[in-house]
C-alpha cells in the first residue's frame, strides 16, 4: 500500500501521463470471482483519498486482473493509442480458488504477453514473499524490491523498460 501510494504521488502531477491505480482480490465475496477496485484515475474526482482504503483482502487471480486493468484503461483513456506502462506490485504468487501453482503462473505469464502484444510495457515489482524463480516465469521485466531503496530500484527498472 505504501509503495503504491508513493509511486502514485510521484507520478500523478506529471502532465505527460495519465495514471490509473487498480487493485484486485479474488474469492472475497464469491469463489471464482475476481473483484477489481479503482483507486485512482484521471476522471476520478469524487474520491480523492480512495488509495487510503487500499489493503490486502483475499486471494489474487493475477492474470485476469492484468487483462481487466488493461481493458479498463483502454475504455477510459482519451488517448488509447498512447504508450502504456503497467507496474504491478505483488508478492509474485498468483493464488485463488482453482488458480494456484504452476498453472496460475503460466496463465499470468500468458496474460502479460497478451497485453504486451497490445502495446503495453509491463513491470512487476516483487515484494515480501516473492520468489524470483516464480516471478521471472511470468514477467520479462521485473525487479525484486527492498522497500528501503524502493525509489531507486523502481526508477531503474522504469528507465530500462522505457529506454530513457
Amino acid at each position: 500500500r505504501q509503495s503504491a501510494i508513493a509511486v502514485k504521488e510521484a507520478l500523478c502531477d506529471n502532465p505527460m501521463l495519465n495514471l490509473w491505480v487498480f487493485g484486485h482480490s479474488a474469492d472475497y465475496n464469491e469463489n471464482g470471482m475476481t473483484e477489481m477496485r479503482e483507486y485512482y484515475s484521471p476522471t476520478m474526482k469524487d474520491r480523492p483519498f480512495a488509495m487510503g482504503d487500499m489493503r490486502s483482502r483475499c486471494e489474487n487471480r493475477d492474470g485476469n486482473a492484468i487483462v481487466t486493468s488493461a481493458d479498463r484503461v483502454k475504455e477510459q483513456s482519451d488517448q488509447p493509442q498512447a504508450n502504456k506502462l503497467m507496474i504491478i506490485f505483488s508478492d509474485g504468487s498468483p493464488s485463488a480458488d482453482r488458480y494456484r501453482g504452476i498453472e496460475a503462473v503460466k496463465h499470468t505469464g500468458k496474460c502479460v504477453k497478451h497485453i504486451e502484444g497490445r502495446g503495453w510495457s509491463v513491470i512487476q515489482l516483487g515484494f515480501g514473499g516473492a520468489y524470483e524463480e516464480t516471478v521471472k516465469r511470468m514477467f520479462a521485466n521485473y525487479q525484486m524490491i527492498d522497500t528501503e531503496d524502493m525509489g531507486n530500484q523502481t526508477a531503474k527498472i522504469i528507465r530500462k523498460v522505457l529506454k530513457i
